[in-house]
């Protein structure tokens, strides 16, 4: 008896967004590593470089995409917008002005992008897995899927808090949809937490018209945009410039400071009646944190960190880079 076959599953190809502020050494790494695990499910590579660096590079952040070109053969659209939005809110009343809008991270890809989905990442980050592979086996119908939540920033993630405000268990990325909070119950759960000493970012100063009408998704809400992949296919038409939500790489105003990067769009797609799906990223990839580019020693340790492991992964890479810019990069 002649059993059957099961045909292989071939998974779609990718396009790939990464937003560039400097950081040079963490870029390679970040670029090459997502190539090394992932190649089989990468398409095109969009490099949107911010228009302004950081003074304590000692390389130039553009000459990893001549590597990716000229020695990877990778299919790479650099793009580098005239504004730069940094971490303010966009100006609504501007993002009919193409030139404005593809300021906001990773908006140029957004739009001009062919493939189906898009890979969102940032460019300090060092994937030891097929992060990509993965998340395009388990995306199924969600619009979007990777780490869910700020929550560490999130009142609702405390047991106490919760139970005293609401009399239920804990909000989590894996139950996101089944946490419902009223208007009130949510401004309670942020006054709370002041009250006890638990660290929250001001939101609640900014519910009036926004979160006390439509309390969820929550403020912490959206799909962590240092890894992750959205269906471009269900959620374009709606996002602007093509619909009416905020676009997935921009901030919104709320209260003393803003909304975090997809927050606003997060909640768009909600109210489109999507859903997003929860990934756990631990096992396959490594995200370095607090390596602004005004915090000078961690951003210096982070580089150095980075140029490691190319000495140890990608030689041939540093190797390349001394080769053309006339240093020696050895650890």
């Amino acid at each position: 008896m002649v059993l059957p076959q099961k045909t292989p599953t071939v998974l779609p190809v990718a396009d790939v967004a990464v937003n560039i502020f400097a950081k040079p050494f963490q870029t390679a790494l970040a670029l090459l590593s997502l190539l090394r695990q992932s190649a089989a499910h990468v398409g095109v590579i969009y490099l949107q470089f911010e228009p302004f660096g950081s003074r304590y590079d000692r390389v130039s952040p553009y000459l990893v995409a001549r590597y990716l070109q000229e020695v990877c053969a990778a299919r790479c659209q650099i793009f580098q917008p005239e504004h730069w939005l940094d971490l303010e809110a966009a100006d609504c009343s501007r993002l009919g002005d193409a030139a404005y809008r593809l300021g906001i991270r990773y908006q140029y890809a957004f739009e001009h992008s062919r493939a189906g989905r898009l890979f969102l990442m940032h460019n300090d980050v060092f994937f030891f897995g097929d992060v990509l592979g993965k998340m395009l086996a388990a995306q199924g119908d969600a619009f979007a899927i990777g780490q869910l939540g700020q929550c560490w920033n999130c009142p609702a993630r405390h047991k106490e808090l919760v139970q005293d405000v609401m009399g239920c268990p804990p909000c989590s990325p894996e139950d996101y949809s089944g946490f419902r909070p009223s208007g009130t119950q949510l401004q309670q759960l942020y006054s709370l937490a002041r009250q006890r000493g638990i660290f929250v970012r001001p939101y609640d100063e900014g519910f009036v018209g926004s979160f006390d009408v439509e309390p969820w998704p929550l403020p912490e809400c959206r799909i962590n945009e240092w890894a992750c992949l959205i269906d471009l296919e269900s959620t374009r038409m709606h996002t602007i410039p093509f619909g009416a939500a905020l676009p997935p790489g921009a901030y919104r105003r709320c209260g003393p400071m803003c909304l975090d990067i997809g927050v606003d769009w997060f909640r768009s797609m909600h109210r489109l009646g999507l859903r997003a799906r929860n990934f756990s990223l631990n096992k396959s990839m490594r995200h370095w944190v607090g390596t602004g580019k005004v915090r000078a020693a961690l951003y210096m340790e982070a580089e150095n960190n980075a140029r490691k492991l190319l000495c140890r992964h990608f030689p041939e890479y540093m190797t390349w880079l001394g080769r053309v810019t006339g240093k020696s990069w050895d650890i």
